[in-house]
């Protein structure tokens, strides 16, 4: 029941963050060009946020009692396993699908800025993530049973 709640909720926060990004993005680039932003984005992130909180839905259901220390360390490996993913592959794949082919697509120069990007913004998605992964937990703890 943990991992069927953790891809629901991984789904969703993945929606709101993607759309969060597009929001910040427009605005930071001096406007706002559509509500919904690009749909390359949100299939980027779909993926690896099921993956990430369906694991972690399975593995807070079996501990209940974890230490902050411990969760910071969960939210440093899932943090960067998303922005790497959704920053190489998830790019590749959502332009791929969105643009209908690769042919136009720097596949080399998305891999390696991706995994740049991945390190780099570590400061900002490591406290997003311990955030939400906080909020997870709660929820996980409340209304799953104790096995």
């Amino acid at each position: 029941m943990g991992k069927l709640i953790g891809i629901l909720f991984g789904l969703i926060i993945s929606a709101v963050t993607a759309w969060m990004f597009e929001r910040m993005a427009g605005i930071m680039a001096g406007g706002i060009t559509s509500f919904w932003g690009e749909s390359w984005l949100y299939i980027s992130v779909t993926i690896p946020f099921a993956i990430v909180f369906g694991i972690l839905g399975g593995y807070f259901q079996k501990h209940r009692e974890l230490s902050n220390k411990k969760l910071w360390q969960i939210g440093i490996g899932s943090a960067f396993f998303i922005t790497l993913y959704s920053g190489t592959i998830g790019a590749i794949i959502g332009e791929a699908l969105i643009r209908g082919s690769m042919e136009t697509m720097n596949v080399e120069g998305t891999l390696v800025w991706g995994t740049i990007y991945a390190f780099v913004l570590l400061p900002v998605t490591v406290p997003f993530a311990r955030f939400v992964i906080d909020i997870f937990y709660k929820l996980i703890k409340k209304i799953t049973p104790v096995p």
